[in-house]
């Protein structure tokens, strides 16, 4: 995990902001003060518990709990403002918790709050500076919202796939323990959630050049919901990893919403379906389609460089993607050569059709560009130089829409 020294302190520098902001939004919660107004669920959610404000949530006391100092929150808030300053000043150098002389005694007492109920002491006069402070962070730092208070970070092991040894971890000396070989990325806390119950979305793409970078991105996805009902009370897998190769090895809570899927899948028309009952059909085409490909576009432009390529070679990708509360994609990690096994009635209706659809585009869109490609659509090709020495232009999703890219 940590290859260089100065990785081990960035991690521990991350992990000790992100506490920070945890206690800035605890005496938001503690003091009824939402800092998501915008996207407080509708009633009909709520009573469905389809999307669920961490803000809302219950935090469980286990026992009898301490009184916490007041100095947490003024060292959190001095740590928050000296990130801010940082995120707003490139240019000067990195002064990421300056604000905290005791990170030890700080960690403890942030704990001391998030995993065993204490209260801090007079937290009611710190509301308005709390609030103030997290509204500019947001500005900034897109991911604040998603980071929820408790410190969750996901661990897996490198080389390992189909959920193997995934874990859930929030205790700082643990994951600073984990070797080289672990992956450890932070957990999304406040994903959107279905019926109460956490899922991701896989979503395929094709590569069929790396120079020039060409991208086709299919129009048929699938949901993996978890078997048990979201809380953070738990890091059990069976509620916070959604990969199928787990859930399929278990059995679904008793206490579920009828309407989620026995197998845990959904196609992604079901899906939009169900946007449609709780009156955001309109984000699939707004925001969460145009935020995919995005996502995937920059993501493989950063990452060519690195790849070995064979040309007249095509690759199939499996990238999966989590929802914040306000449907915003964030992707989670991109799979190469992903199993596309038929394990559920879903993948019968979706890997059959995408296996033909792309020996549509390998093979015949070669020689005729305005062949049938089925469900894939071409969502960015790079600019290339042609056979008479001029730069083509470098053409997106957007641009295609309304274009035709012939073959250089």
């Amino acid at each position: 995990m940590f290859c260089k020294k100065n990785e081990k302190q960035a991690f521990i520098d991350d992990f000790t902001m992100t506490a920070a902001c945890g206690i800035l939004k605890w005496v938001l919660r503690t003091n009824r003060k939402s800092l998501q107004d915008e996207v407080i669920p509708s009633r009909k959610e709520k009573e469905e518990k389809t999307a669920i404000c961490m803000s809302d949530a219950k935090i469980n006391n286990h026992g009898p709990a301490r009184i916490v100092p007041e100095d947490i929150i003024v060292t959190a808030l001095v740590a928050c403002q000296f990130h801010l300053y940082d995120l707003t000043h490139e240019d000067e150098d990195d002064i990421i918790c300056a604000g905290i002389v005791d990170r030890k005694h700080f960690i403890s007492d942030y704990y001391q709050v998030m995993h065993h109920g204490a209260h801090i002491q007079n937290s009611d006069k710190y509301v308005d500076y709390c609030h103030q402070l997290l509204c500019k962070l947001r500005r900034v730092n897109p991911q604040l919202d998603i980071d929820g208070e408790k410190n969750i970070w996901i661990s897996k092991p490198r080389n390992l796939s189909r959920g193997r040894g995934i874990r859930c971890r929030n205790d700082l000396k643990d994951i600073c323990s984990l070797g080289r070989e672990w992956v450890v990325e932070k957990y999304i806390e406040r994903p959107l959630l279905v019926y109460g119950t956490k899922f991701d979305l896989r979503q395929h793409f094709l590569i069929t050049d790396w120079y020039p970078l060409t991208i086709w991105f299919y129009k048929h996805s699938f949901l993996r919901f978890s078997s048990q009902p979201f809380t953070l009370e738990s890091l059990d897998t069976a509620t916070h990893v959604c990969n199928y190769a787990i859930q399929k090895k278990l059995k679904n809570a008793p206490n579920r919403h009828p309407n989620l899927p026995e197998e845990n899948m959904w196609h992604s028309d079901e899906f939009k379906e169900y946007l449609c009952t709780i009156g955001k059909e309109q984000v699939w085409d707004s925001i969460i389609i145009p935020g995919m490909k995005k996502a995937l576009i920059h993501t493989m432009k950063a990452t060519r460089e690195n790849v070995k390529y064979r040309k007249n070679s095509f690759d199939l990708f499996g990238s999966d993607f989590l929802f914040g509360e306000n449907f915003q994609p964030w992707l989670l990690e991109i799979q190469y050569k992903p199993g596309i096994t038929k394990d559920t009635s879903v993948m019968w209706k979706i890997v059959p059709p995408m296996v033909e659809d792309m020996l549509r585009v390998v093979i015949d869109y070669k020689d005729d560009p305005n062949c049938n490609v089925g469900g894939f659509e071409l969502i960015y090709k790079q600019a290339n130089y042609t056979g008479n020495g001029i730069l083509s232009k470098e053409k997106t999703f957007r641009d295609l829409k309304i274009t035709t890219i012939s073959d250089p």
